[in-house]
């Protein structure tokens, strides 16, 4: 018995020294990705071993050095974050260069159609077809530019996903999504914010979106999700996902209803997730707004009395990144 007690011990042990990242510098690029509807840019962050030199991208204060040399002497796992309806690659800045710092290559792209300060895409469908598409493109050619192709290990890839961005990193994961299932749905509940994008008609879903080929990224080896946009997904939907996932949920569900979205992934999983509640709304899942854009988006930027977005982003961090060391 005291030979298997101290057997766990170092067994633990030693599962705790390797899943402990080096620490780097963060480093940031942007490029510009090709793609059919128009070109999109899209933010990469990466270990540097340069000093951070804090810079302001608009209202917005990035830590991480522009045009830093990535570090050498090692591959880096790569991870891909999609941002939400309407939001931007640098709604997650915090994460993405504590990640860096961490030793991952994050690739940021813009959703083009669904990023802020760009026009709307013209259907809702066009949103929720281009944009997996444009996920796999920026990957593509973060991996493929010179700055970065000797520096990524392609075999440890992973995604992160927040709200539409869940969708998007659920479809390059295998999952199929069920657009009649998601009309029923949203035909029969008064439930806004899941059924925005769900494109449905007077006649159910368009056409061209109910023959749509979602692409996947087989690459992918785990994947965090955040408050996700799933309310298209049944059970059988979700049946291809079955790479290691870490669920993020609010204890306040009364923006995106979680029985039919975030929850819903946690039962239709194959393989459970790991599941975490933290305080809040939907829009937590937001690094903290500048002063400068607070108060013109008291719906993102507010958070309920007792709710420090800071510190819950400082957990999360923490989570994630031990999450992907442990799984990438």
């Amino acid at each position: 018995m005291r030979l298997f007690i101290l057997a766990i011990i170092l067994i633990g042990s030693v599962f705790t020294a390797s899943a402990a990242p080096q620490s780097y510098h963060a480093g940031v690029a942007r490029l510009s990705v090709p793609d059919a509807t128009a070109p999109f840019d899209t933010v990469v962050f990466y270990p540097s071993d340069t000093q951070e030199v804090a810079w302001k991208a608009g209202p917005f204060s990035i830590a991480a050095r522009l045009n830093a040399p990535v570090a050498e002497g090692q591959r880096f796992p790569v991870v891909l974050i999609s941002h939400g309806h309407r939001g931007a690659p640098f709604s997650h800045r915090d994460l993405a260069t504590r990640l860096a710092r961490d030793g991952f290559i994050v690739i940021l792209p813009t959703h083009i159609g669904d990023a802020s300060g760009h026009p709307e895409a013209a259907t809702p469908s066009q949103i929720l077809e281009d944009r997996p598409r444009q996920a796999k493109e920026a990957l593509d050619a973060a991996l493929a530019d010179p700055r970065f192709a000797q520096h990524a290990d392609t075999a440890r890839i992973g995604m992160i996903g927040y709200s539409a961005g869940g969708y998007t990193a659920l479809i390059l994961a295998g999952a199929r999504p069920n657009f009649a299932y998601a009309d029923t749905y949203c035909r029969s509940h008064d439930d806004l914010a899941s059924c925005a994008q769900h494109a449905a008609g007077d006649a159910g879903p368009p056409v061209d979106l109910i023959a749509w080929q979602p692409p996947a990224e087989p690459r992918l080896k785990a994947l965090v999700l955040m408050d996700p946009l799933a309310v298209m997904f049944d059970a059988a939907g979700l049946a291809s996902v079955r790479i290691p996932t870490l669920l993020y949920r609010p204890d306040d569900d009364a923006y995106l209803n979680a029985q039919h979205n975030a929850l819903a992934v946690a039962a239709g999983l194959p393989n459970p997730p790991q599941q975490v509640v933290v305080p809040g709304s939907h829009f937590v899942f937001v690094d903290p707004c500048p002063d400068a854009i607070a108060d013109q988006a008291p719906l993102i930027c507010k958070d309920a009395t007792g709710v420090d977005r800071a510190s819950v982003h400082r957990k999360m961090e923490s989570e994630i990144s031990a999450f992907l060391h442990a799984h990438l």
